[in-house]
């Protein structure tokens, strides 16, 4: 499934980090030090949130116009998600993951 949802990034000078925030998927929000790793970020917690909802049940995407954003230095931007795409992405990492693990097993037995 793939869908776009508008995030509010607001940059948080205490803790020096981009808070995201999603206000279309409730509990949905990360940070990122700087705003490449906050996109980054952004779209991995999308596509976590949205991983098991199915089609019909998403929420409406509010327009980026009609974000109402907490301060001058927030902006808002449409995130994308690919939850077929993700998925596939995560079975690999794990596949490569146990791939290791047994080379390690393998290789700690004859040592």
């Amino acid at each position: 499934m793939k869908c776009i949802y508008p995030a509010i990034f607001a940059w948080v000078e205490s803790d020096k980090v981009y808070s995201v925030k999603f206000p279309d998927i409730a509990g949905c929000f990360t940070y990122g030090e700087n705003l490449t790793e906050a996109m980054e970020n952004a779209a991995d917690v999308l596509n976590l949130m949205l991983w098991d909802v199915s089609e019909k049940d998403l929420p409406p995407a509010t327009k980026l116009e009609d974000i109402q954003l907490p301060d001058a230095k927030s902006f808002a931007q449409y995130i994308f998600a690919d939850t077929d795409a993700y998925k596939k992405f995560v079975k690999f990492v794990k596949r490569m993951e146990q791939k290791k693990i047994k080379k390690a097993e393998k290789f700690s037995k004859t040592a």
